[in-house]
């Protein structure tokens, strides 16, 4: 209520008691008018009524007067006093819904919290649970088409082959317990058995883990993790499948990434560093599993594999935030960011009965750029490994190898949801001698060389996006370097091109 207004009730005080007090005046004057009326004249009694009456029309004068001010008042402040309205209104309503809250959680012990914060969460009210549920999948179209077929005579063979494919299914559970210096991660579904086909078919799907691991926090920098997770080693493969830049990885990480494994991973993140130093059973990665009948993790503990398996990545943040860095794109309006990344490792192979591709020591190591303009991104990533053979069968697939990989890719958005892409890769193995199912013997191989262009519509952000692109192979793609996920397919070294278009709808929070 205005000044003004307070002002004028101040002001009201005298006509009220005016009021008041001709009332009074009546009520002790006419009585004792009545009890003089036996002893005075009837002349004094009218004179006192004639003095009331006179008292009261200039009361009711000034009431009058009082009343057209305060409707002037009224009409002029009218908003005000409804505001206020509103707002004493608004305040009884939050009160009613905070004591209803209070008293739901009361119902419920210590208190429950639901909700959607990026994912859906269960939490506790004092914060030391919290469980969030997540979800992805991906639905793809792929059509190949290859000019050359591996037997000429067979007039018969199609060159086109498509179809649709659910290439991921997967259920996330992560969040924290008895505090957040506990962290959890469980991630299953439905997909390849072997999407990196190191020895099986990896046309085959089924259900299998994809992480399960437990991180204890030692300081706000340092923390341990256990269990199954990604190889700290090259980038392509630590980004997430949903925030991925093209339909698929490109063909070198697929090939020459060491994928998940399954082991312990000391972490250190800083603000403008980050390092990862995993020791672990191994991936199967460059051949290292051959004859063994689970070709992705979990591994069995007494699995006749790897002897030792190390990686060690280190992150520097030149510019802009870690968050960033969690996908390849960088949407219209963010800041600019810059991240260099090195990686390196060793896997040395049991030296027992697996086979004739045992005995393999290999040596990693890979360097990457990452640059986020603010609706334009590039990448660039170079991988080196070498392989050393120490079996003396002659029916080894590996000899003394050295495998190298380029890729670079970038991006720009036409507008805030359309986005165009560009990527390059080059590389593989240089020689390949012995037999593999499905491998030619022969001394040398070539190196991929494919050129793939594409498009995301972010129809909501990374969560719901549709993404197409095309590509052509400028080289023959050789057996050990054609992974089915890709959707290339592999062709003798006689060949004019082989194109790839694919499609994927993608759901996931």
């Amino acid at each position: 209520m205005s000044h003004r207004l307070t002002g004028y009730l101040a002001g009201a005080q005298k006509p009220i008691s005016m009021i008041l007090r001709p009332c009074l005046v009546a009520l002790l004057v006419v009585p004792a008018a009545g009890a003089m009326a036996s002893e005075e004249q009837p002349s004094s009694h009218e004179a006192v009524l004639e003095a009331i009456q006179a008292e009261l029309r200039k009361v009711q004068q000034e009431n009058r007067v009082m009343r057209d001010e305060l409707d002037l008042l009224q009409a002029e402040n009218n908003q005000d006093w409804l505001t206020e309205q509103r707002a004493e209104e608004i305040k009884g309503l939050v009160g009613d819904v905070l004591a209803d809250a209070d008293t739901r959680s009361s119902l419920a012990g210590n208190g429950l919290m639901a909700g959607w914060s990026d994912h859906f969460f269960l939490a506790s009210a004092d914060g030391r649970f919290l469980l969030r549920m997540g979800m992805l999948t991906q639905n793809r179209f792929i059509l190949n088409w290859r000019d050359s077929v591996f037997d000429s005579t067979d007039s018969n063979r199609d060159r086109w082959v498509y179809g649709f494919e659910t290439t991921t299914a997967r259920l996330n559970l992560s969040g924290h317990v008895f505090g957040d210096d506990i962290q959890y991660r469980l991630s299953l579904g439905y997909g390849r058995l072997d999407p990196y086909r190191f020895n099986q078919d990896d046309s085959l799907f089924g259900t299998r883990l994809y992480e399960a691991w437990t991180r204890f926090r030692i300081t706000d920098e340092w923390s341990v993790r256990v269990g199954l997770m990604k190889a700290p080693f090259t980038r392509e493969t630590l980004v997430y499948e949903g925030r991925q830049l093209a339909v698929e990885r490109s063909t070198i990480d697929m090939r020459m990434g060491l994928g998940r494994t399954v082991g312990v991973e000391l972490d250190y993140t800083s603000d403008e560093m980050r390092g990862m130093l995993s020791i672990n059973g191994g991936s199967g990665a460059y051949f290292t599993r051959i004859g063994l009948a689970d070709q992705t993790p979990p591994f069995a503990w007494s699995t006749d594999a790897n002897d030792l398996s190390i990686q060690g990545r280190m992150e520097f943040l030149l510019a802009g935030e870690w968050s960033q860095f969690k996908q390849f794109t960088s949407p219209p309006g963010q800041d600019f960011g810059m991240m260099l990344g090195v990686a390196g490792g060793a896997i040395k192979q049991e030296r027992t009965t697996i086979g004739a591709n045992s005995k393999n020591d290999i040596w990693l190591a890979t360097a990457d750029v990452s640059v986020m303009y603010g609706g334009a991104s590039l990448f660039a990533a170079f991988i080196f490994a070498n392989q050393i053979n120490l079996n003396d069968n002659p029916s080894k697939v590996f000899d003394n190898v050295d495998w190298y990989g380029l890729v670079v890719q970038g991006s720009v958005y036409l507008d805030e949801k359309l986005e165009v892409y560009a990527r390059y890769e080059y590389g593989g193995p240089t020689k390949v001698i012995g037999s593999l199912t499905g491998i030619p013997k022969k001394e040398f191989t070539e190196p991929v060389s494919i050129l793939m262009v594409g498009t995301n519509y972010y129809i909501d952000g990374q969560d719901v996006k549709l993404t197409v692109d095309a590509g052509i192979s400028f080289n023959p793609m050789s057996a050990i370097m054609t992974i089915n996920q890709t959707g290339w397919r592999t062709e003798p070294d006689e060949h004019d091109a082989q194109f790839l278009l694919r499609a994927q709808m993608q759901l996931m929070f």
